[in-house]
């Protein structure tokens, strides 16, 4: 009877399917157990180890491994590595140049199908034939494990058969599980461990049978990853083949199996704890040494289980950072993954308890630190360093990671940066308000808080805005006006700075801070000033030329329209002075070199005449010395050559020229005359002997004439004679028609008898009188009322400036004051107009 094995490991593939680093590790350790003496008893020849083989390779190593064999021969393979299914359902095994379309299909010639290992199990003459497959039939993956493939196989249909036992690592639609941090898969770990320490032997007889192997697997693989259920499959006496048997060992390999056989959830149950003990002592074991077996068994039990509470704790975590709240669907959830970690209530409750208190204490640490960090914002913005040490002490005092506050910092950091970008806003709208107009109007005011209503800004953090903008426009202000005085005093709105001062006033402005356009808009209204000061210096200087050109030197008379015209131009006396003394200056020297020239002249017609050649160009080069025209020369020639004859028309001249004034004067006398005698007719008319003789002393005073006097009258007299006239016609007629009423009822009292007659005549008597008494009353009432609207109106302004005089300042309260004053002063007004 022979034992042979063929051990296939593929952990390297083609891209398409993912690599399975522990595949070679498992067959290497199977590989150990099988050829160890006292446990599998294989010899090395007879097992056939294969390390990411190709298809062919794997084909021929299994055709060798069933063929030519005896009934009584154990044949066993062994497969770790990927295991897939086509469309039609069928498993195939990948090697190393498995591949797949770029669909995704299965290239079928390159793995071997389940088919061709029936076929050759089937021509073999063993009847004891067993099968480990540790895959599984799909590439899902499940959070901490590299899963290998997933299908839905029927493995005893496919591999299944008389003499035959065939285990797997997973049903047909489960998933077999590498664990990261472990070189072996979970169920060859599981194999190799239960015939390595024995405890796969349930029965005690030394040997490992099929059935005993799969059950101790079966138990460990579910107890650390219960989603995972090894199955086994077996004909006749397929469960009991015996694979293995227990190698012989000391008291304390005994006693490590016994433990294995009570752990029961990382612990050791009560009753294995007294059967524990019971062994410890028939095998004469210290306890010490008893302690340090089962802390070695239970390490790794414990280490799966810690992992498991950690896994279920970080998950619960993880959900509470999502949501405060654990919804009914996270519930059910974790139930699941409770039941699928083999984890019961009285170990998650505990898990569960600590996590929220932790998270409570947690969510409370992060409400202060952001407090803290709001109220931190709030006094200075961007944060300081020292702000920023003790924020960092206080996340150090509440446990809180960076992970955690940068979060909440960076939240408000945000709200922060655009509630400031809202203030920058709202800064530039009050700049540019300013800008526009200061001191701000109210309607500008009104634009400005809905703008800050609208911005959701605080009142309180407005006003420092507001402030610091308003004192730097005050100062700024203050700058220019400075800067203004000192431009003014440099040129006294009159004359542009020349260059020294135009540098001094640049040093000025720089040094003041003020900006270019603001100097320059200063300097442009100054200078319009200057510009027009020095046009109107221009307009007079011209104006005094053409005035001292037709005379000099000037009258009174022309000197007054003169200093009229300066005071019109806003021009000061030192201006004027300037001016015409500079005129004067040149006249009177052009004048005193005409005299030269007239006296040089002179004494040259008195020397010779006519002159000759020489005396006249003497008198040329002369005229050049003086840089006098030749027009000028030509008029002082003339008039000393027709002296006489110009002598006698100056007279003439000046006669007529003070005929023309003493005209003048006249004109204007009979002017004032013709005004006084206008103000005499309309004050009275005809006139009373005092005014008569008051209009002949004023025409003797004025030396007019009485033919003049006639012709100014005259006109005037015409028109109020007219006028008088019209107005007695007037009256004749309104007393006609009285009489005329008058004899009517006369004449119906004739009519009536006597004694109505009487009384008729004697009220016609006294409705004349009434009348006269009532235009005497009305007279007396409009002089009153007038006379106390006056008073009213006096008393009423007196009140207001006491008001005002003794600190009274509302203005409403002024206003309704002198709205009823002056209301009734106009009412007695009315009533006097009315009368």
């Amino acid at each position: 009877m022979a034992k042979v094995a063929l051990l296939i490991g593929v952990s390297e593939y083609e891209p398409g399917l993912n690599p399975l680093p522990s595949a070679v590790k498992d067959v290497e350790a199977v590989y150990e157990v099988l050829l160890h003496l006292d446990m599998g008893g294989f010899a090395a020849s007879d097992i056939t180890l294969l390390k990411n083989p190709e298809r062919q390779v794997v084909e021929m190593a299994i055709e060798t491994l069933f063929s030519g064999r005896h009934k009584d021969d154990l044949l066993l393979l062994y497969f770790s590595g990927h295991g897939i299914k086509d469309d039609r359902g069928r498993l195939y095994l990948a090697t190393r140049n498995t591949s797949k379309t770029q669909q995704g299909e299965l290239i079928r010639s390159t793995s071997v199908s389940a088919n061709f290992i029936h076929d050759r199990m089937s021509e073999s003459r063993s009847r004891r034939q067993v099968v480990i497959l540790d895959s599984c039939f799909s590439g899902a993956f499940a959070e901490g494990m590299s899963a290998k493939d997933d299908g839905m196989i029927d493995i005893r249909e496919q591999l299944g058969g008389e003499g035959r036992a065939v285990l797997t690592s997973s049903t047909s639609t489960q998933y077999s599980f590498e664990q990261e941090g472990q070189d072996l898969s979970i169920y060859t770990r599981f194999l190799v461990e239960g015939i390595k320490s024995g405890e796969a032997d349930r029965d005690q007889d030394e040997f490992i049978s099929i059935d005993e192997l799969h059950e101790y697997a079966s138990q460990k693989v579910r107890e650390l990853q219960p989603a995972m259920k090894p199955e086994i499959y077996a004909i006749r006496e397929g469960f009991k083949i015996r694979l293995a048997k227990v190698a012989p060992g000391d008291p304390r390999q005994r006693y490590r199996k016994e433990v294995a056989r009570f752990i029961h959830r990382g612990e050791i149950s009560l009753v294995g704890r007294r059967t524990l003990d019971y062994q410890k002592t028939r095998l004469g074991l210290e306890t010490t040494e008893a302690k340090a077996i089962e802390d070695e068994v239970l390490e790794p039990y414990r280490k799966e289980f810690g992992e498991k509470l950690q896994q279920y704790q970080q998950v619960f975590t993880e959900l509470l950072e999502r949501d405060e709240t654990i919804t009914d669907s996270d519930r059910h959830d974790l139930q699941n993954l409770q039941q699928i970690l083999g984890l019961r209530n009285e170990d998650t409750m505990p898990i569960e308890a600590k996590v929220t208190a932790r998270f409570k204490t947690h969510q409370q640490n992060l409400q202060t630190y952001q407090q803290a960090f709001k109220t931190a914002l709030r006094q200075e913005f961007p944060l300081s360093a020292a702000s920023r040490d003790r924020l960092r002490q206080t996340q150090q005092q509440l446990e809180l990671a960076n992970v955690d506050i940068s979060a909440i910092e960076s939240q408000i950091t945000a709200e922060v940066e655009a509630y400031h970008q809202k203030l920058q806003d709202y800064q530039r709208l009050f700049f540019t308000a300013t800008q526009q107009e200061y001191p701000l109007s109210e309607a500008t005011r009104n634009d400005l808080r809905q703008q800050q209503q609208r911005l959701g800004l605080a009142d309180v953090d407005v006003a420092p805005i507001e402030a610091q903008i308003t004192t730097q426009i005050e100062s700024y202000h203050q700058k220019l006006q400075q800067y203004e005085q000192a431009f003014v005093k440099a040129t006294q709105r009159q004359h542009y700075p020349d260059e020294v001062t135009r540098k001094q006033l640049q040093q000025t402005w720089q040094t003041l801070g003020l900006s270019e356009g603001d100097v320059g808009a200063i300097e442009r209204r100054i200078n319009a000033e200057i510009e027009t000061h020095q046009a109107n210096l221009r307009q007079y200087e011209q104006e005094f030329t053409e005035a001292i050109q037709q005379e000099y030197p000037l009258s009174a008379f022309k000197r007054s329209q003169l200093t009229q015209r300066h005071q019109a131009l806003n021009l000061t006396a030192r201006n004027v002075a300037a001016i015409e003394n500079r005129i004067i200056t040149a006249i009177e020297e052009h004048r005193q070199k005409l005299q030269q020239y007239e006296e040089v002249f002179r004494e040259s017609m008195q020397f010779e005449y006519p002159l000759s050649d020489v005396t006249r160009e003497e008198l040329q080069r002369f005229q050049r010395i003086l840089e006098l025209n030749d027009a000028e020369i030509a008029a002082i020639e003339a008039i000393i050559l027709k002296q006489s004859s110009e002598t006698e028309y100056q007279k003439q001249q000046e006669a007529e020229k003070q005929r023309r004034q003493e005209k003048a004067e006249y004109h204007q006398k009979l002017q004032q005359y013709e005004q006084r005698f206008r103000y005499a007719i309309k004050a009275e008319y005809p006139f009373s002997n005092h005014v008569c003789n008051s209009l002949k002393d004023f025409q003797q005073s004025l030396g007019l004439k009485d033919e003049d006097i006639e012709q100014i009258e005259r006109p005037i007299l015409t028109q109020k004679e007219s006028e008088f006239r019209q107005k007695q016609e007037t009256e004749q007629l309104r007393q006609r028609q009285e009489q005329e009423k008058l004899k009517r009822e006369q004449k119906k009292l004739e009519y009536l008898p006597q004694k109505d007659a009487k009384q008729r005549h004697t009220n016609l008597n006294n409705s004349s009188t009434t009348k006269n008494y009532r235009e005497k009353n009305y007279r007396f009432i409009f002089k009153v009322t007038k006379i106390l609207a006056i008073t009213v109106l006096l008393l009423g302004l007196a009140g207001v400036l006491y008001l005002l005089s003794s600190g009274f300042r509302s203005f409403w309260g002024l206003f309704s004051v002198s709205y009823l004053v002056i209301q009734f002063s106009w009412y007695l007004w009315t009533i006097g107009n009315e009368s």
